[in-house]
């Protein structure tokens, strides 16, 4: 197993279209699949309309066609809440943590206080649609966690380096799913699939490749799920709410 942390946006996509609503978290390489790739990723910072879920997109799943080791997203975007906002700042959050980050991490600057003052910067208010605070949030955490193990090697220290916890435990980073215990959150995925999946999404003849623990790299992070078709060349990220 060979996993790659925070991958660069074009690695994962074929296109833009998700810029500024996904994460690319980690990528990673079996023995079994050998010339492949697979990646986690987490929308975690946007809420969802299940108005605009399809059997590509829904708030439990987003299925991926795998395109040169890439993902290609078929869904549709609008199920992404207030994704037009989003992209319309995600380069300039970029930019400034491009060019503060550093001062950020070192004066252990806290979420509360990025927060405020990146609103007050932009100019950006939420709306029904666009959860601000939240979408904020989840950027400021991800890019401290991003950076810091850049400079330290070192993953999952977002909340003992802006809000004072203690280091938290060495991570696998990508997990086992087990099958025929309840050690993992895949066994309630395959009890309640029929309410999960459509017809069209036989999930048992998935490949079951692992998962990771939202919370390693956000506060408020839904763990992510992985399985792949083979046959078919697709991958469906799993969202498990715990």
């Amino acid at each position: 197993m060979n996993i790659e942390l925070y991958p660069k946006f074009d690695k994962i996509f074929t296109d833009e279209t998700l810029k500024g609503i996904f994460y690319p978290l980690c990528s990673l390489t079996l023995e079994a699949y050998p010339n492949k790739i697979f990646h986690f990723i987490s929308s975690n910072g946007i809420w969802m309309d299940e108005n605009h879920k399809t059997e590509n997109n829904t708030l439990d799943y987003t299925l991926f066609e795998l395109r040169g080791n890439k993902y290609q997203f078929n869904g549709d975007i609008k199920l992404y809440k207030g994704y037009e906002q989003a992209k319309k700042i995600i380069d300039k959050l970029q930019k400034d943590f491009d060019k503060n980050g550093r001062a950020y991490l070192d004066t252990k600057t806290q979420t509360d206080d990025y927060v405020s003052n990146q609103k007050q910067n932009l100019n950006i208010q939420s709306n029904d649609d666009f959860d601000v605070d939240y979408y904020l949030q989840t950027f400021y955490e991800f890019s401290i966690n991003k950076l810091n193990f850049e400079l330290t090697k070192r993953f999952g220290e977002f909340r003992h380096i802006i809000d004072g916890w203690g280091k938290p435990d060495k991570s696998s980073i990508i997990y086992e799913i087990k099958d025929k215990d309840n050690s993992t959150g895949f066994g309630d995925i395959e009890i309640n699939k029929e309410y999960i999946f459509p017809k069209t999404i036989k999930i048992d003849k998935y490949a079951k490749i692992g998962f990771v623990i939202g919370y390693e790299f956000f506060t408020d992070g839904n763990d992510s799920y992985l399985v792949f078709d083979e046959d078919k060349e697709r991958v469906i990220c799993i969202n498990h709410y715990s």
